[in-house]
């Protein structure tokens, strides 16, 4: 008999070590556990637990998770553990003794059974609360490990989204060097046609100071010829003076002398004629130098203008251009200050 009540004491306390081993035996596994909380119910539990007490088996937590086929380890304890708490206290069964032994042992059974129920009680009181807390912190670390596979998740979607920010950024790099090198050779074109604009100014330089000087050689000519003409004239007077005195002195040259005269008077007609058609062609000419220097220096005006417009775009090329170096190598720094940020880390 009082090795019945040892059993009966014993046995509590064997039952709840066997919960704590199937506690961390699962509680290894919940790291590895991937199903959600939710798809396990009460009533899931509670028929598992029944259907294993049917056949004779206790219904340990690793026997209703392996009956279940998945679930996660703490929601399983804890419907368990409700399950347990609602199950109604087995009746004793009675012992088949001798009838004088039972009178004498009633009270010491009874009360050896009491204190054995109590100290059954609380120590499955305390393997329930220890269960839920254990379930309540297996709970808390799925939560957590959840965060966590969404925190990498988020943190490989950052990773790959800042890859592929990587990628477009060494694509437009490589894009915008390509471009810098079109401005680069258009640059050095412009610059070349610069050189070619300033040689043509400076020829239609000399060209404008040539005509300068052949316009100023062209009015001495014509200072020269206006001379001539006056003194032409200063000779033709002298000459009508000769003339009369000559007619006064000798009439009978008078038919010579008119003749002369006649031929002197045409002769003048004529040299005046040229002088005026000399005139005339000189200041064409005059006007043709003109026209020609006024378009030289239009020329001139709009190659120093071309001149201009190109060496401000090669400025505000290499303006570009230094901004461009500028934000590649900040590039390249903050690509070298990443990786070490992360080994730290």
């Amino acid at each position: 008999m009082l090795g019945l009540c040892r059993a009966r004491r014993a046995e509590p306390v064997r039952h709840r070590r066997a919960i704590h081993r199937d506690m961390e035996d699962d509680m290894s596994q919940q790291a590895k556990d991937a199903e959600p909380a939710n798809t396990v119910t009460y009533e899931l539990v509670a028929a598992a637990a029944e259907n294993l007490a049917a056949k004779g088996t206790a219904p340990t937590l690793k026997r209703v998770r392996e009956y279940l086929g998945s679930g996660s380890p703490n929601i399983i304890q804890r419907h368990l553990g409700a399950w347990r708490a609602a199950q109604p206290d087995p009746e004793p069964s009675a012992p088949e003794l001798p009838a004088h032994l039972i009178e004498s042992m009633e009270t010491e059974i009874a009360r050896q059974v009491d204190a054995a129920r109590v100290a059954a009680e609380r120590e499955a009181d305390e393997a329930r609360n220890d269960a839920t807390t254990l379930a309540e912190a297996g709970e808390a670390m799925e939560r957590r490990c959840a965060e966590q596979a969404h925190a990498l998740a988020m943190l490989g979607d950052e990773r790959d989204a800042a890859v592929k920010r990587h990628d477009e950024l060494e694509a437009r790099a490589e894009a915008l060097a390509e471009q810098l090198e079109g401005e680069h050779k258009r640059n050095q074109e412009s610059r070349e046609q610069l050189a070619k604009l300033r040689q043509e100014v400076d020829m239609l330089t000399r060209q404008l100071e040539e005509q300068r000087q052949a316009r100023v050689e062209s009015e001495r000519q014509t200072r020269a010829m206006e001379a001539d003409v006056a003194q032409a004239e200063r000779n033709q007077s002298v000459a009508e003076a000769q003339r009369e005195s000559a007619l006064e002195q000798v009439r009978e040259k008078s038919e010579q002398l008119s003749q002369a005269q006649k031929e002197l008077q045409a002769e003048r007609t004529r040299h005046r004629q040229e002088v005026s058609d000399l005139r005339a062609g000189q200041k064409q000419r005059l006007d043709a130098i003109e026209r020609s220097r006024q378009e030289s220096l239009k020329q001139a005006q709009e190659a120093i203008q071309r001149a201009t417009k190109a060496e401000i775009r090669a400025e505000a090329l290499n303006a570009t251009q230094a901004a461009l170096k500028a934000r590649m190598d900040a590039m390249q720094v903050k690509q070298r200050q990443r990786p070490q940020g992360s080994s730290k880390s």
